[in-house]
């Protein structure tokens, strides 16, 4: 029962090479870097970053790998704090293949590629089999909604976990250090057998301030553990080389009803899910983003006053409505990222400006915001288990991003239906509008504006580059 699956999966990242990515997947792996180093300049603004920067400044390390919009410090920390800041604002594009996937792959590689002063082309390659590999992973074993074949073609998944993305982030340091087999299926089962446990499901159904570990499974633990593991590896530490296979292997270790390997290895190297990520253009969670889209279009097309305003009333899909988002009370960047009201009031005033500043006081304590917030209310879209349904028979995950948003001014009721969220398939982010959001990031970071245009051609034409060591540096305020 499953076997080799591990040295199956082994095999093919230790044999595969630049030449065989994709054009378009080289393109989108340039991009998806562009996007995670502004979100992580732009994430500075957060407690998590304060945080994380002050444990590093504790906790010391030599001065080997660079942290994004700040210094150098371990591989190790580095790795951490970069995922941290990618991942502060939850403004990081989602996918491939499940849910938040590249701050728990993105930190380790870029941290091994500047120890191995490695060329663009390969840290393009682990991070095109960081991403690869840790979307199929989470995509062979249980999300947080599980398909069946009966209606209503769903059912909750309590067991759910993003911890085996650290698989993803193995698979692309491996690649960069040059790994033999036997020694990747060691990184693996060092990494493998200390993921955290799946918590995602407990997070879903809390209730009251926003805790900062996200999803319960936060990236900068997953990100340092993936380096570790993969340092240790090479040192000769061993692991359980069989970590995938087997009834015991690790879809039974965190708990999943089922292991479909074929998510995993089929069509391994043939087909490359890169370009089914959906780029964040809110830094906020990915559910409410049609909302504050028709929200704001509603608003100006229709030159809505806002005092005006009596009512909006928000048609969605159910996890907008689940405990951890329901609280009303923002104290903290943390909470005002999932509070699903506090955000669609916002709306209102900022919907048209993204921008880190929506997780700022200066936003959330406005008292406009807060006196919006007791006129809005939300429901299930009326034909939400039909939409479900669709989404599960297709093999998708079931939640429908699409909302109705209706707001009654001066007794006259405007409404309107956003139905997929702008970075959608069938509403593709163009590369001009990543680089504005980069730039904005960047405004609200330590970085120097003279290093940011620099930063962003360097990332464009990240394939020509021989040697990354200037370009981490020029991520560095130093």
């Amino acid at each position: 029962m499953y076997e080799n699956v591990t040295r199956d999966l082994a095999t093919f990242i230790t044999g595969v090479k630049y030449e065989d990515l994709p054009k378009d997947a080289v393109k989108k792996i340039k991009l998806i870097l562009l996007d995670d180093i502004g979100n992580a300049l732009g994430g500075h603004i957060t407690d998590r970053a304060r945080i994380a920067m002050e444990l590093v400044n504790e906790m010391g390390g030599n001065p080997q790998a660079s942290i994004i919009g700040s210094r150098l410090t371990s591989h190790a920390m580095a790795s951490f704090v970069n995922s941290e800041l990618i991942n502060a604002l939850d403004y990081d594009l989602i996918g491939p293949l499940g849910s938040h996937i590249t701050p728990y792959v993105t930190s380790t590689p870029l941290a091994i590629a500047e120890r191995e002063c490695a060329s663009g082309k390969d840290l393009i390659l682990a991070l095109a089999l960081s991403h690869e590999i840790g979307g199929r992973i989470l995509s062979s074993m249980a999300q947080h909604k599980m398909l069946t074949d009966e209606p209503p073609y769903y059912k909750e998944s309590p067991r759910f976990s993003t911890s085996g993305a650290v698989f993803g982030a193995v698979a692309g340091a491996a690649k960069l250090l040059g790994f033999d087999i036997e020694t990747l299926l060691n990184a693996f089962g060092v990494a493998g057998a200390s993921t955290a446990v799946p918590g995602n499901i407990k997070w879903h159904h809390m209730t009251g301030p926003s805790i900062m570990c996200k999803y319960n499974c936060w990236s900068g633990w997953i990100s340092q553990l993936a380096t570790v593991s993969v340092l240790l590896a090479e040192r000769g530490f061993t692991g359980d080389r069989t970590i995938l296979d087997g009834e015991y292997g690790y879809w039974q270790m965190v708990g999943s009803p089922y292991f479909k390997v074929d998510n995993l290895l089929g069509r391994l190297g043939k087909a490359w899910h890169i370009n089914e990520v959906r780029f964040k253009m809110y830094p906020t969670c990915a559910p409410y983003h049609t909302a504050i889209e028709g929200i704001s279009n509603l608003v100006n097309e229709n030159h809505i006053h806002p005092e005006d305003i009596e009512s909006i009333v928000v048609k969605c899909d159910p996890i907008m409505m689940t405990p951890n988002r329901r609280h009303t009370e923002i104290k903290s960047f943390a909470d005002m990222q999932f509070a699903v009201i506090p955000n669609l009031a916002l709306a209102v005033f900022y919907g048209d400006k993204p921008s880190p500043a929506w997780q700022m006081p200066e936003i959330y304590n406005d008292p406009r915001i807060k006196a919006m917030v007791p006129k809005i209310k939300l429901e299930l879209h009326p034909r939400i288990d039909e939409l479900i349904a669709e989404q599960a028979k297709k093999g998708k995950l079931p939640i429908y991003m699409g909302n109705i948003v209706e707001i009654t001014a001066k007794s006259k009721k405007f409404t309107t239906e956003v139905v997929s969220p702008k970075g959608a398939a069938d509403r593709p982010v163009s590369q001009d509008e990543l680089v504005e959001k980069f730039k904005v990031n960047a405004s609200y970071s330590p970085l120097k504006s003279s290093k940011v245009e620099g930063l962003i051609g360097v990332l464009l034409r990240l394939d020509e580059v021989n040697d990354i060591t200037e370009f981490c540096q020029m991520m560095t305020i130093s």
